[in-house]
């Protein structure tokens, strides 16, 4: 039986771990929490850092693993690289590959190297003393997204409006890194859409264009709240695909999921984010459901060295796809549960594919500051037709009661 370490254990890595076990291969699961969410009682859980590429080398090499692998999150994509390196493990990309797609450092100057948009930048960290920041350039006039270069799930990021909000925020939003600088943006007022394409032989086929609906929490902003196939944005369907190959040469992206951020905005498209993962809103449930491909299946045999089926791929045009999908990113309002309606119970509701909580019977939630806050995820599918109603459905039915009989889940 063949061995594959997959860097974590959270809800968007469940259907890895079940997929890799009923293709006959042995999952071990590294993540640094008592009870990751994603694992069953029969799967196998090494209590170890995903951000902690030392620590995974040496497991790696203790367990004599075939293969390395993450998805949905993105700084294991890092580890995954370094461990494959040091045991000569199949991986579709290099160290400084990953580290391009993982840091937003090297990921904006490779962006500007190969002159695609991108919102105005900067770094800045904090003086020797640790009391002021440190900017590169004069700060940008109105609003700017201070974000830690190598984190994930927004955390620390913020939307702030003055340089004395940067003072203030810098260092929570560095105790989020392992860096001693941070990234700043200008705020670019606009619409997030996200790609999902698959790379072989450096060329791209793009499977999918979602719109990213997003969570504004005051200055927490970028929480996504849901994904819906296909985009609104029609119009820019050319654009979208074209500017998408050119990150992909621009990363020299040979194989491999690819997956990227867009923003909308009065100044047509710019480029947000590019991560070389299956992406964290549970792309691996519909995209093989509207096109064919199991893109999940091609990661877990990439990371064995093993060449995929791209029969699906041949002739694939996503703009054709019939289907419609959903993906409901659930949030509720601060309380705790008192009951919540059963996974079960959701996954009989016309069109659901799949459905799971963060959090359960008896927890607090806090109020909505980053992805971590999430209550769960539930995606719907239509294969040959509109998804919205059930969607509609679904927000009608379900139900987050507290003690007093209140439903804190926010319809968003």
């Amino acid at each position: 039986m063949k061995k594959i370490l997959l860097l974590g254990g959270a809800q968007c890595q469940r259907s890895g771990i079940k997929k890799g076990r009923n293709m006959g291969i042995r999952m071990l699961v590294a993540d640094y929490g008592e009870k990751p969410l994603g694992l069953g009682k029969e799967d196998e859980h090494l209590k170890i850092s995903t951000f902690d590429p030392k620590a995974c080398v040496q497991a790696a090499k203790q367990w004599n693993v075939d293969g390395v692998m993450t998805m949905g999150t993105d700084q294991p994509v890092l580890t995954a690289a370094i461990v494959a390196e040091a045991l000569k493990l199949p991986s579709w990309l290099t160290v400084p590959q990953a580290r391009a797609v993982t840091n937003k450092k090297w990921m904006k100057k490779c962006l500007e190297k190969a002159g695609i948009p991108t919102p105005d930048w900067q770094l800045v960290s904090l003086s020797s003393e640790g009391n002021s920041p440190v900017f590169g350039l004069p700060l940008f006039s109105g609003p700017v997204v201070l974000k830690p270069l190598d984190s994930q799930g927004q955390r620390g990021v913020f939307r702030l409006e003055s340089p004395g909000e940067v003072v203030a925020h810098l260092p929570l939003t560095l105790s989020h890194s392992r860096e001693k600088e941070a990234l700043l943006e200008e705020y670019y007022p606009s619409q997030e859409i996200t790609v999902s394409g698959w790379v072989w032989e450096e060329e791209l086929t793009v499977l999918s264009i979602t719109d990213r609906l997003h969570l504004e929490e005051g200055k927490h902003i970028g929480i996504a709240r849901g994904h819906r196939f296909p985009s609104q944005h029609h119009l820019w369907t050319e654009a979208i695909v074209q500017m998408s190959k050119e990150v992909q040469k621009a990363f020299q992206i040979t194989h491999g999921p690819l997956y990227i951020q867009l923003l909308l905005g009065e100044k047509g498209l710019l480029v947000n984010e590019v991560a070389c993962r299956i992406g964290g809103a549970f792309e691996d449930q519909f995209i093989p459901l509207l096109t064919g491909f199991d893109i999940l299946e091609s990661v877990i045999l990439g990371a064995l060295g093993e060449t995929p089926s791209l029969k699906p791929l041949k002739g694939y045009d996503f703009s054709s796809v019939a289907g419609t999908a959903s993906v409901q990113l659930l949030f509720a309002s601060p309380g705790k549960i008192h009951w919540i309606t059963p996974e079960e119970q959701v996954m009989k509701f016309p069109y659901v594919v799949d459905v799971g909580y963060n959090y359960k019977i008896g927890d607090w939630i806090g109020a909505a500051e980053n992805a971590t806050q999430r209550l769960g995820h539930c995606v719907l599918v239509n294969p040959e037709g509109p998804v919205e109603p059930s969607v509609k459905l679904f927000q009608e039915r379900f139900q987050v009661l507290d003690e007093k009989g209140r439903n804190l889940y926010r319809v968003l």
